[in-house]
């Protein structure tokens, strides 16, 4: 995590820092304003620390996988669901701290010339433990009001939907990790 926090603050800008080869990292992100992961990345792995000059912006994260698999040093972070089954990357494993790391796919890492016949799929226990050490939660908000009103009825309809097995069935593939 601290080196991930270095390379997006633009401590880290080489592999070999980090003990890879000698080749320069090109971070890629999204901007700050794009969305809750980029957000996330601040407010979690970088402290709230501001991304670094080095930072390369893309669109989107299908403009950041398609940097990243045309760029031998380049890093990219998205939700899981989104990267582990790509054919032209490798998903990393990290840890919180020493070398306790977690894979956010089920091991072992299918290799990109048996890819798309397989495709690496995610870790789901290390997600719903907790032990992947990059996880966010989704909550429903529900409002709440004293006259059971139509607003609170639908909050609490859709927030029991989503329990149920077919809701459960509906967040899987809208790339969630079911909690049930």
């Amino acid at each position: 995590m601290g080196q991930i926090k270095d390379i997006y603050t633009g401590k880290i800008t080489n592999w070999n820092q980090v003990g890879g080869p000698n080749l320069k990292i090109t971070a890629y992100s999204r901007r700050l304003e794009d969305g809750g992961t980029v957000e996330f990345l601040v407010d979690n792995v970088t402290g709230k620390e501001k991304l670094g000059s080095n930072v390369v912006y893309v669109y989107d994260t299908t403009d950041g996988l398609r940097k990243l698999a045309s760029d031998r040093g380049g890093i990219y972070y998205a939700s899981a669901p989104e990267v582990v089954p790509q054919c032209q990357i490798k998903p990393l494993a990290i840890a919180k701290q020493g070398n306790n790391f977690v894979a956010p796919y089920k091991e072992p890492l299918i290799k990109a010339d048996q890819c798309p016949n397989q495709r690496n799929q995610l870790n789901i226990d290390a997600f719903k433990t907790g032990q992947y050490p990059i996880t966010r939660q989704m909550f429903v908000i529900v409002k709440q009001n004293n006259n059971n009103s139509l607003e609170q009825q639908v909050g609490e309809v859709y927030a029991n939907m989503l329990l149920t097995n077919q809701g459960q069935k509906l967040m899987n593939e809208a790339g969630f990790v079911r909690i049930r």
